[in-house]
């Protein structure tokens, strides 16, 4: 079996905003991004997944060493129809942006960052522009981030992309279920998953949860003690699920320091194969953070 943890990638976004549900400290320090950069690729992680949308998170990795790194970051979110030939316009500006503060010539993947962009009327001339900036070698791959099947299902009527990131994890399994997992295997498409840690809610204590969890709360209980009576931290029972699933070619984390990167990988390739079937889960107030009302 491949090493899980050359599965890993970091995603960039707590270096850019404040962002999660567990997350204490708001942004990681660029010191300690450039502490968590060098550990991760001397335990050979590769893939770094960044936005326009992430606050400074482009300009802070700008600052960094990328050598030996492959970079994804993703276009602005339209939310309008139709699509028209200024967004176009706009879409190739801000990857300009984006190179010049990550200080690449190009990167390896540029993402739609809303699958309904792409969906809504005028959408294929986005799919263009990105083609077209795949052919002018500014990325190396285009893809598109999408939340469910059915979306992926749209888009794939519209082309086939080269990079999927999607969301799943040991209570979202529904993109296994439905097939569309398999379904972009078959195709040759490069899955990139997100959301392993649920914005870090498999990872806190459940009696800590916010209230908001109440209805979930046996759940969380379930999950961790059965993390611990196989005596594996949740954060590695999490991420052994999601890299023993033959279709993932990466998997992201989002980490704040040094200490959970290594907390994360310490041992990660001796955890046995951890199912999880047991604990999925279909309800979207759970799975999906834009419904989670935590004020």
């Amino acid at each position: 079996m491949t090493a899980r943890r050359t599965r890993i990638g970091l995603g960039t976004v707590q270096w850019g905003v404040d962002y999660g549900v567990a997350n204490r400290d708001g942004r990681t320090p660029p010191a300690e991004v450039a502490r968590i950069l060098a550990a991760g690729r001397a335990s050979g992680l590769r893939v770094l997944d960044t936005a326009a949308l992430y606050g400074e998170a482009e300009s802070v990795l700008g600052e960094q060493d990328l050598g030996g790194l492959q970079v994804i970051t993703k276009t602005p979110r339209y939310a309008h129809a139709p699509i028209t030939a200024a967004d176009v316009d706009d879409l190739k500006a801000t990857l300009d942006r984006s190179l010049a503060r990550l200080r690449l010539p190009a990167v390896h993947g540029l993402l739609a960052h809303h699958a309904d962009d792409l969906l809504a009327p005028g959408g294929e001339r986005l799919i263009d522009a990105l083609r077209a900036l795949r052919d002018q070698g500014k990325v190396e791959r285009i893809g598109v981030s999408v939340y469910d099947g059915a979306q992926i299902a749209a888009v794939l009527e519209r082309f086939t992309p080269d990079l999927v990131q999607l969301p799943l994890n040991v209570f979202d399994q529904r993109l296994i279920a439905d097939g569309s997992l398999a379904r972009l295997a078959a195709l040759g498409v490069g899955i990139h998953v997100r959301s392993v840690f649920l914005q870090g809610l498999l990872l806190m204590s459940p009696d800590a949860a916010p209230v908001f969890f109440d209805p979930w709360r046996e759940q969380l209980r379930a999950w961790h003690a059965a993390c611990a009576a196989r005596g594996v931290l949740p954060q590695q029972a999490a991420l052994a699920f999601v890299c023993d699933l033959p279709e993932v070619s990466c998997c992201l984390i989002g980490v704040q320091s040094l200490a959970q990167l290594e907390q994360s990988l310490a041992g990660l390739d001796r955890v046995p194969p951890f199912g999880a079937t047991q604990f999925a889960c279909t309800d979207p107030a759970l799975l999906n953070p834009v419904n989670w009302r935590l004020s």
